[in-house]
């Protein structure tokens, strides 16, 4: 039986064990990365301790040394990372014998990065998908094994499109671990020519430009739904989070960018650059309001969003 150890946290995590349990893998251990804490990081640790595995955390690379002998006896033949929030060292990446898997949440080489699938619903991107990857030294440059792809609907939000790559890095893992199991899986060189990185986001990296499209201020607001922070903008002198907009068609004429032109019982209607959002989900200092509920939060027509 061909071994692994995942590096992984989160539900991808726990999709991990599962997918490569179905594929006959007997996985060693599961790795959890030393910069994270939290619920996605007791998610993984729960799954790991229920199926009785070891669980180890990478270390800075100061202290690289001692970690990479732990995983050297513990002998895995391929090491499998999915959802994970540091680099592995060259000596990491060397430990099995099958080499290091990726399971990458953007199309490659088109979506490097560590936020690819906020940045394909920024971007507006209709399609995404996931990559399998052999990892190598570089950020998502390793020879590509099988990519799967799917839809992003136009009302997908962050939560929709991570259950499908879930499902889609799922399937790819039982699809192939036969083949990476027995080191005869593909190795296509990606294309360079069409590569772009993409950078890690940053909660500030969420406030609202109101002089941006409708369009785009949509796909923000998509990318960042809950449990992510959330698009914001200023109400008055507090933050406003924006949990849920709906693109106009028609129905009266734009108001300027960021100013408040109704809140009924639909939302509450607001000028953008081009064409109108209304705010339908939203929340002040905890407090949410969904339509009809909004101008408790103070939204008032003339009042002026942001910046």
């Amino acid at each position: 039986m061909s071994t692994a150890i995942v590096f992984s946290y989160g539900d991808m995590g726990t999709a991990a064990f599962a997918a490569l349990a179905e594929a006959g893998a007997q996985v060693l251990a599961l790795v959890l990365p030393s910069n994270r804490v939290g619920h996605d990081v007791e998610i993984a640790r729960a799954a790991a301790r229920e199926a009785g595995l070891p669980i180890r955390v990478q270390p800075s690379r100061d202290r690289i040394d001692p970690f990479v002998r732990e995983l050297e006896t513990l002998a895995p033949d391929t090491i499998v990372i999915w959802s994970y929030s540091m680099i592995l060292p060259a000596a990491v990446i060397g430990v099995p014998r099958r080499g290091c898997v990726n399971v990458h949440g953007g199309l490659l080489p088109s979506y490097r990065g560590p936020h690819v699938m906020q940045w394909a619903i920024i971007n507006g991107e209709t399609e995404t998908g996931v990559t399998l990857h052999y990892a190598d030294a570089g950020i998502d440059t390793g020879p590509v094994i099988a990519e799967e792809r799917f839809a992003i609907g136009p009302e997908d939000d962050a939560p929709a499109v991570r259950g499908k790559l879930r499902d889609a890095g799922s399937r790819l893992l039982r699809r192939w671990w036969p083949a990476i199991a027995a080191g005869t899986a593909p190795r296509v060189p990606q294309d360079e020519s069409r590569a772009k990185y993409y950078p890690l986001r940053t909660p500030e990296d969420g406030r609202i430009n109101w002089s941006a499209p409708a369009a785009s201020i949509h796909n923000l607001v998509r990318a960042l739904a809950a449990p992510w922070p959330g698009a914001f903008t200023r109400l008055g002198g507090e933050k406003l989070v924006v949990r849920r907009v709906v693109v106009t068609q028609g129905d009266g004429g734009s108001a300027a960018p960021g100013v408040v032109s109704r809140v009924d019982g639909r939302g509450a209607r607001v000028g953008t650059g081009s064409g109108d959002l209304v705010i339908v989900a939203a929340e002040v200092g905890g407090r949410a309001a969904g339509p009809g509920e909004l101008a408790a939060l103070g939204l008032a027509p003339g009042l002026r969003l942001g910046p």
